[in-house]
């Protein structure tokens, strides 16, 4: 969805103004269907429909789904029954994941990751008065609200894509099975990580904490990643779906049109189709295969019962900037020198773990950050998130200001396993396998540099810088074998 007032759209403006103008007891108001989500108070209110979105678990697809198909009926309900508008609209879905002719950055791609303009638009055609779709800011990132596209490294959803296993470390859904929802846990599935998490991070403001619904865009981005849930059911006869009773059977409650309770088990909220919806494309956006240089990103707590030596710490929380940081690891004096060289050796079995603890922040930080490990902070062509360096990504979609209170207060826990990515640096002659390799953090830019010098230093310049008052920082990073 990226043309500026198609019909869909503009019935969607309308309604979002007329839910916005109804009081916050409605369940049909705008606020309700937002704080259902996660509220923007501090503390959270007394409604015990309020504050349920589940984040980190094999429940966080199903929810979802329920969510958005609910709000879909009560904005198909405002714009029938208080607009007089046609009966048949439908909740749009934005393809930030779709290529065009293979390129992913051909114009038309670029356009596709450009959050669509009738967000970025003050004004609409028809109406007097603000456009409902329109944040500026500080409740979305300045590149955002300005029309700069998110990078793809940080939506291609190929890895998740091609995840044989709905569940596990790490698969597709998530490797958290309890019985009950859980806000966020670190424990996400490789697409609620990428790129639905890194999405939210990239509009910033409002999309990047819990309360991200009151953000018009929300809904557009879920069907989106719902729709990709689709996909991957129908892409290989072997992706399934959870077969234990404790998924099938978990009751997800929402409010109807008529402000009625309705319930849908997981088992019947399987199939789109059976609920009375198809997406236009289910093949269409699914992402391109990155270089095979990329490694898994690792759910935490995926180590099991492996023994764990540990090589390298941090000292203590490091805050994170506008600039490439260099942040060093001290080496464990109780360390086997040998134990990371055999962890990088293709002839064990020993895996090399990079664990990224207390990420949060106090206010949107208003970008992502991308990890590197072995690259030269000041060389640029190292910090290139398609080549050896680069091992994955940090967000705080959860972990900004009260939100990390659903975190326990310490913020997301990324583990990343680079063992494929230490035997790549010693086999192209970057580390010998003595010492420990840097790791640099770096924001992430918006979309990929333009060509020509001089128009690639306007791009330098222009890469996102978070607030002051946003403070994004770790609490530490270690280095592990097992």
């Amino acid at each position: 969805m990226t043309d500026t007032w198609d019909p869909q759209l503009l019935w969607y403006a309308r309604a979002v103004r007329r839910m916005q103008s109804k009081r916050e007891s409605d369940p049909s108001s705008w606020l309700w269907q937002a704080n259902i989500h996660g509220e923007k108070a501090e503390a959270p209110g007394p409604n015990p429909e309020w504050n349920n979105c589940p984040h980190g678990g094999w429940f966080f697809l199903p929810w979802h789904r329920a969510y958005i198909l609910c709000f879909e009926e009560i904005v198909r309900d405002v714009i029938q029954n208080e607009l007089d508008g046609p009966d048949d609209w439908a909740l749009p879905y934005w393809n930030y994941t779709r290529v065009t002719n293979g390129d992913p950055d051909s114009p038309e791609s670029l356009e596709c990751r450009r959050l669509p303009r009738a967000f970025r638009s003050p004004t609409w055609p028809d109406d007097d008065g603000d456009n409902p779709l329109y944040l500026a800011e500080p409740d979305r990132s300045p590149g955002a609200a300005l029309g700069a596209p998110v990078g793809w490294t940080e939506v291609n959803p190929h890895k998740a894509m091609q995840a044989p296993r709905f569940t596990g470390v790490p698969q597709f859904g998530s490797e958290y099975t309890g019985s009950h929802l859980v806000h966020s846990n670190g424990q996400s599935g490789l697409l609620e990580m990428q790129p639905h998490n890194l999405l939210h991070g990239y509009v910033g403001g409002v999309m990047s904490q819990f309360f991200s619904p009151r953000d018009p865009i929300f809904w557009l981005h879920h069907a989106n990643i719902d729709r990709l849930w689709a996909a991957w059911i129908a892409s290989n006869s072997g992706h399934k779906n959870p077969t234990d009773q404790d998924w099938l059977g978990f009751t997800h409650t929402f409010r109807d049109a008529q402000g009625n309770k309705v319930g849908f088990t997981s088992e019947k909220l399987q199939s789109e189709e059976a609920l009375g919806y198809v997406y236009e494309s289910v093949t269409d956006g699914i992402g391109l295969k990155p270089p095979e240089r990329l490694v898994a990103l690792v759910a935490a707590g995926g180590d099991g019962d492996a023994p764990v030596e540990q090589v390298a710490s941090t000292s203590g929380p490091t805050d994170l900037g506008p600039e490439a940081l260099t942040v060093p690891l001290n080496p464990e004096p109780s360390a086997r020198a040998g134990a990371l060289p055999e962890a990088a050796s293709p002839d064990t079995e020993a895996r090399a773990i990079l664990t990224v603890d207390g990420v949060r922040a106090d206010a949107p930080p208003q970008t992502n950050y991308r990890v590197f490990v072995g690259a030269r902070p000041d060389h640029e062509e190292d910090l290139d998130p398609e080549g050896p360096y680069f091992i994955g990504h940090l967000h705080f979609f959860g972990a900004v200001g009260a939100n990390t209170e659903h975190h326990g207060g310490e913020g997301l826990t990324f583990k990343f396993d680079i063992t494929e990515h230490l035997t790549e640096l010693r086999q192209l002659g970057i580390w010998n396998g003595e010492g420990i390799p840097s790791v640099v953090v770096t924001p992430a830019p918006l979309g990929p540099p333009p060509p020509g010098a001089e128009a690639q230093a306007a791009f330098r310049a222009a890469a996102p810088t978070p607030p002051p008052e946003s403070r994004p920082r770790i609490g530490s990073v270690s280095l592990t074998t097992t």
